[in-house]
Formats: structure tokens, C-alpha cells, sequence
């Protein structure tokens, strides 16, 4: 498994190490990018970045890439990624935030399942260590070739934050999980695809943006106002993102206000419910711990009836 840094820098060296080791400790060989220890004039690397994830593309030996963490600039290394040579030898590819761009592009160009699950940094180095529900659910999407299954909420959750290599050395405090919150009734089933709502809106009228016909959407934001939601969703809603979904997961905010889920919820009966398609909120994905691994491109299958979200194939063969 080969760590890269596509998109922001990484400034904590302890806690990366201890991602790698983390990574060994579950049984894989692991390369770490030079990308993850330089941090000047980081803006202006991009083909140095993406040139670190080439080099994981071409390598035969290299069967899985994991993002270091998010950022802001992951967009800027996708007009030089090798997607010919990604569709000629697949790769698993897992990140989320700011690492939907090259999620969603590497689908779209290479034509490959991708992975919308943990990074480096702020999960596999989680101390004392990487989540049960978050490592199972990695495992689980890029290990083993069967369908992944029912996906179920998890039973506790945290956003708390602990400064990275100087207050992050104990586990962090959790609260009780409330489950998911359906908040349109309906059945659909279709690829899954989506991600970070800001990163997606960035990539509107580009080429790396996926059709996203009859999709069931995932989305998550680490923005913390609706006006911050509203407008990203409003942007997703004139791509036509919401067209022709088959259902959509939102996924739990992040460091926010009870009463903005309220609000968040409500914005997106306002904007469905009329679509007659299965909404569900509160979802274990994106910037709150837990998180499950969604294998952009598979076929998933949502019923508020039931209850039930599923992912029906495997996403690894």
C-alpha cells in the first residue's frame, strides 16, 4: 500500500509515522511518498504531486494508494494524472474531502471503482488506534470480493479534535450514536457516487465530473453555516446532480450546531422530497469518526421503508 500526499501538506511527522505503522501493523507493506514530508511552496508542487501518484499508478507492485489527508488543492494535479495507465493496471484509490477531485476523476477517466473512505492522518493514525467500525469497513469494501452488504450507523461517533503531535496521544471523547434520519420516504438503487460538496462543485463543467444519472449520491461538507450548505447544494442542484438520483446520503455534520442538522435536513426535503427518492441524513461519512468506506461506482440499493442501505456487489475482485 503506497501513501500519497495529492493534495495538502502534511506537518505532522510523529502522527504520520504513526499512520504508517498503524498500516503495518494490519498486515500491509507500505511505501510513503517524499510529497509527505515537504511543505514549502506547496501551492506550486503540483506536478510534483502528481508525479508521486504516477509513480504509485505505474508500479506493479503497488496494488493501493491512501491519501495523507485532504486539503484545498487536490484539483490541480488531475489534468497530469496517467488515467491509461490507472485503466490499464486498476488501483485502489482511498481518500475523502478534498480527495473526492481525484476520486471522482480517476472513475470518470479511468474508468475504475475508487474509494471514499479513511486517510492517513486523522483516522488509520487515530490513537490507540484506527476505529473498529471505520478499520472494518475499510477492510471490508478494498479486501474482501464479495458484496459488501448492509451498511449499518455506527454506535458512537466524535468530532473532537486533539492538536496532532501535541495533545493526540489518548482516545478521543465519543458520544452515542442516534442512527441515520430519513428524511424523504422512497426505494432506489444505482451507482453510488459523490463526495466532498464543496470539492464537487468545484469540478462542475470540468471533464473529471461523472454522469451522475440515476446515481444514489453520497455527499458530505465540513462547513459549519448553512449559508456554507445551501450554496454548495444549490450549486449541485443547477449541475443537475439531483436530476435523476436514486437516492441520496448526507452525511453527519462536522463540529456543528444541533439545530443546523434541523436546518440541513430541511433543505433537503425542500429540494427532493417532490423527486419521491430515499433521503437519509446523519450518515457515517466524511469529517465525524467513524466512517464507512463507499466504493464509488458500485451498485447500492436504498429503502426508507426497510430502513436499509446496501451495497449489493463487491467492489474489489
Amino acid at each position: 500500500m503506497a501513501v500519497a500526499t495529492p493534495s495538502g501538506p502534511v506537518r505532522t511527522p510523529r502522527r504520520l509515522a504513526r499512520g504508517v505503522d498503524a498500516l503495518r501493523r494490519m498486515g500491509f507493506e507500505v511505501i510513503v511518498g517524499p510529497q509527505a514530508s515537504l511543505v514549502g511552496d506547496y501551492e506550486r508542487r503540483a506536478t510534483a504531486r502528481a508525479d508521486e501518484l504516477n509513480k504509485f499508478i505505474r508500479a506493479p507492485q503497488v496494488r493501493a494508494v491512501i491519501a495523507t489527508i485532504g486539503g484545498y488543492s487536490g484539483n490541480a494535479v488531475l489534468p497530469h494524472l496517467d488515467y491509461d495507465a490507472l485503466r490499464a493496471d486498476p488501483k485502489i484509490i482511498c481518500g475523502y474531502s478534498d480527495i473526492t477531485a481525484v476520486l471522482l476523476a480517476c472513475y470518470t477517466k479511468a474508468r475504475i471503482v475508487t474509494f471514499h473512505g479513511p486517510t492517513l492522518l486523522p483516522e488509520v493514525a487515530e490513537q490507540p488506534s484506527m476505529q473498529d467500525y471505520t478499520a472494518d469497513h475499510l477492510l471490508r469494501a478494498v479486501c474482501q470480493p464479495i458484496p459488501i452488504g448492509r451498511l449499518v450507523p455506527a454506535k458512537a461517533w466524535t468530532d473532537e479534535f486533539c492538536p496532532w503531535d501535541t495533545d493526540d496521544d489518548g482516545p478521543r471523547t465519543v458520544r452515542p450514536g442516534t442512527g441515520w434520519h430519513w428524511v424523504c420516504e422512497g426505494t432506489g438503487s444505482g451507482p453510488l457516487l459523490g463526495g466532498n460538496i464543496d470539492t464537487l462543485s468545484a469540478l462542475g463543467g470540468s471533464q473529471y465530473l461523472p454522469d451522475f444519472t440515476g446515481a444514489v449520491l453520497f455527499l458530505e461538507t465540513a462547513s459549519s453555516t448553512l449559508d456554507e450548505i445551501e450554496r454548495s447544494l444549490t450549486h449541485l442542484e443547477m449541475l443537475g446532480l439531483f436530476d435523476t438520483a436514486a437516492g441520496v446520503l448526507f452525511g453527519r455534520l462536522f463540529r456543528s450546531p444541533p439545530e443546523l442538522a434541523a436546518r440541513v435536513a430541511s433543505s433537503l426535503r425542500r429540494r427532493l422530497d417532490v423527486r419521491q427518492i430515499p433521503v437519509v441524513t446523519d450518515v457515517d461519512l466524511g469529517h465525524t469518526d467513524p466512517m464507512l468506506t463507499l466504493p464509488i461506482g458500485v451498485q447500492a440499493a436504498v429503502d426508507s421503508t426497510s430502513g436499509s442501505v446496501e451495497i449489493t456487489r463487491a467492489a474489489v475482485w
